[in-house]
C-alpha cells in the first residue's frame, strides 16, 4: 500500500476504499457483476438460517445479501449490513421499499453497530483483503457474535504459489488491497480473536468460505 507522507495509514486506506467503492455503487447491481451474488448466494447457503436470527453482512455493497436473507425469513429477524461506501450504503437503503426489519450503516468493519453478543451469524464477501487490521476486524466480530455465532468469510485464498503470486501483483496495481491469505492463515487469525476455526469450502478456486464459531469460554 502506497503512503501518503505525514499522513496516518488507516486513515489514508480508509479513504482510498471509501473512494474506490464509491466510484462503483451506480454500477454494482448491472448484470456483469452477477458472479458476485452468486458468490453471496453460495455462502448464504451454508448457513442454517431460521426465523428470528440476526444477521450481519460485513462490506455489504449495495445490500443484495441483507434483503436476500431477509426475504428468505420473511422480515422475521434483524437484518444489517456495514460498508464503508457512503455511495454504497445510499444506494442500499434506496431499495428497502417492502423490507422489514432491515438496516444499513457507513461504518468500518472495525467499528461494527450491533451490540455484544447479539449476532447469529455474520459473513465477509470479496472484502476481507482489503481490511489493513484484520485482528481488529475479527475482534469485533467476536464482540458482536453470540454463543455459538458463526462468522463466514468468503475470499481469494493463497493455498497455492500461483494465488501468492497473483496477491504480490494485485498489492502492486491497486493500493487498496492488502493480502489474500492462505487457509492456515484464517486459522491462527480465527485463533487470535478466540474464534474456533470449524472448516473451509471451496466455491469456485480460488475463492473459498472459512468458516468460524464463537465457542463458550471454559469455566
Amino acid at each position: 500500500m502506497n503512503e501518503l507522507p505525514g499522513k496516518d495509514p488507516n486513515t489514508e486506506h480508509a479513504e482510498l476504499n471509501e473512494r474506490k467503492w464509491d466510484s462503483r455503487a451506480a454500477t454494482f447491481d448491472q448484470k456483469r457483476f452477477d458472479y458476485f451474488r452468486w458468490m453471496q448466494r453460495r455462502v448464504i447457503g451454508l448457513i442454517d438460517l431460521k426465523p428470528g436470527c440476526h444477521f450481519l453482512d460485513i462490506g455489504c455493497g449495495t445490500g443484495w445479501a441483507v434483503r436476500y436473507v431477509a426475504s428468505l425469513l420473511q422480515g422475521e429477524g434483524e437484518f444489517c449490513g456495514v460498508d464503508i461506501s457512503g455511495a454504497m450504503i445510499e444506494t442500499a437503503q434506496a431499495q428497502l421499499r417492502g423490507f422489514k426489519n432491515v438496516y444499513f450503516y457507513k461504518t468500518s468493519a472495525e467499528q461494527l453497530p450491533p451490540e455484544d453478543g447479539s449476532v447469529d451469524f455474520a459473513i465477509c464477501t470479496n472484502s476481507f483483503h482489503h481490511y489493513l487490521n484484520p485482528s481488529k476486524v475479527l475482534a469485533e466480530i467476536y464482540r458482536v457474535l453470540r454463543t455459538e455465532g458463526r462468522f463466514y468469510i468468503l475470499d481469494v485464498t493463497a493455498d497455492d504459489p500461483l494465488i501468492r503470486l497473483i496477491n504480490d501483483r494485485v498489492g502492486q496495481r491497486e493500493p487498496e488491497h492488502v493480502k489474500f491469505y492462505c487457509s492456515q492463515e484464517y486459522r491462527t487469525l480465527s485463533a487470535a480473536a478466540r474464534l474456533k476455526y470449524l472448516n473451509g469450502k471451496w466455491i469456485a478456486y480460488p475463492v473459498k468460505v472459512h468458516i468460524s464459531e464463537k465457542v463458550a469460554l471454559a469455566g
